[in-house]
C-alpha cells in the first residue's frame, strides 16, 4: 500500500486527504497557500501516480499526456489543469477540484436527479472531445460528476486516444489479443473486448450504455458477474430502449439502439450525432405537460429509482 502524501506539496499546493484512487494514480484534495485569506479558499485536486506505476515508461507518458490534454481543452464540462510536477518523486499534476457526486452513486440513491439533462450534457462533452479528435475511452457514470449547481463534469482523461496520431502503418498491422482488458465491463464495446483499438464508435457504444442507465435506471445487460457482462456485450442482442420506455421519442430510441449495435459500422460515427438526438428529447421533455404534472404529483422528486427513471424520461406511470 502506497504511503500517504498528506501535507506534502507541489509548488504552492498542499495535499490534504485522499479523495480517489485507481490502478494508475491517487487523487488528493489540495489547497493553495497563495489563496489564503481569499473568499471561500478555492479547492484543488492533485493526481499522483502510484509508485509502482511511476517506473513504467508508457504509463508515465500517458500520465503526462493527460495533463497536456486537459490544458489544451477549454470546456465547462472538463476539469481545468493548473500545474505539473512531482510529489514524493512521482509524476503529479494539479487541477481544479470538482465538487459533487458521480452519477453511478446518484443512480443508486432514492432521490431524483435530472437524468435526461445529464445524458444530454454528457453527449455534449463527448461531442466536443470528438470534434477535437480525442477519444475519451472511459465514458461511464462513475466518471461523470454532477456539481451542486446541477452542471455535469466528465473526469479521468488517463485513457484518451488520438486517432490521427496513429500512423497508417499501425492501423494496417494485425492486432494481437490483449493480455488484459482495460475498462469497466458494463460499458465495453465488443471490439474492445476482442482487443481492437478504441475509436469514436467505442465511445458511442459507451454513451448508449449510459443512456440506458440514466433513462431507465438499469444498464442494457444486467449480468451480475463481470465475465457474464463481457459475454453479453460480445454475443447477446441488446434490448431496445423503447421496450423499457414505451413513451420515448422514436428518433431518440432509434439512435440509442444504434449506439449498441455489435458492428461498429452500424453505430453513429461520433458523439455529435447522438448529442443532436439527446437535445431533441430534452427540449420535448421540458415542454411536456405530462412531465410538469408528474413533478407536481410527486412533490418535485421521485421516491424510488424506478419512479425517478420514469419521471426523468417523461413516461406515464
Amino acid at each position: 500500500m502506497a504511503k500517504s502524501l498528506t501535507n506534502l506539496s507541489l509548488g504552492p499546493f498542499t495535499l490534504r486527504e485522499i479523495i480517489g484512487a485507481g490502478g494508475i494514480a491517487e487523487v488528493y484534495r489540495a489547497d493553495n497557500r497563495d489563496d489564503a485569506g481569499r473568499d471561500g479558499g478555492k479547492q484543488y485536486a492533485v493526481k499522483v501516480m502510484r509508485p509502482e506505476r511511476a517506473a513504467e515508461k508508457q504509463q508515465v507518458k500517458n500520465f503526462l499526456e493527460e495533463f497536456d490534454t486537459l490544458q489544451s481543452l477549454k470546456h465547462a464540462g472538463i476539469p481545468v489543469a493548473r500545474r505539473q510536477g512531482e510529489v514524493d518523486g512521482r509524476p503529479a499534476f494539479v487541477m481544479d477540484f470538482v465538487p459533487g457526486s458521480n452519477l453511478f452513486t446518484l443512480q443508486n440513491q432514492p432521490h431524483a436527479f435530472p437524468g435526461v439533462r445529464c445524458f444530454a450534457e454528457l453527449c455534449a462533452i463527448a461531442a466536443f472531445l470528438h470534434q477535437q479528435d480525442i477519444i475519451h475511452n472511459d465514458l461511464k457514470l462513475e466518471n461523470c460528476i454532477l456539481r451542486p449547481d446541477n452542471s455535469l463534469v466528465l473526469v479521468d482523461y488517463g485513457s484518451v486516444r488520438y486517432p490521427r496520431r496513429t500512423s497508417f502503418l499501425q492501423r494496417l498491422l494485425p492486432q494481437s489479443a490483449p493480455k488484459m482488458i482495460f475498462g469497466t465491463a458494463t460499458y465495453l464495446a465488443p471490439e474492445l473486448i476482442q482487443g481492437k483499438r478504441p475509436t469514436f464508435r467505442t465511445d458511442v457504444y459507451a454513451l448508449g450504455v449510459c443512456a440506458f442507465f440514466l433513462l431507465t435506471g438499469k444498464p442494457p445487460f444486467e449480468e451480475a458477474r463481470q465475465s457474464g457482462r463481457l459475454r453479453a456485450h460480445l454475443n447477446s442482442p441488446p434490448p431496445s430502449i423503447s421496450e423499457r420506455l414505451p413513451g420515448i421519442h422514436p428518433t431518440v430510441a432509434a439512435i440509442i439502439d444504434r449506439c449498441l449495435t455489435k458492428d461498429p459500422d452500424g453505430r453513429p460515427t461520433a458523439a455529435p450525432e447522438v448529442h443532436g438526438a439527446a437535445v431533441l428529447h430534452l427540449d420535448q421533455l421540458h415542454e411536456s405537460a405530462v412531465y410538469r404534472a408528474k413533478q407536481v404529483a410527486l412533490g418535485g422528486s421521485a421516491k424510488t429509482p424506478s419512479q425517478r427513471a420514469t419521471l426523468n424520461a417523461g413516461i406515464d406511470i
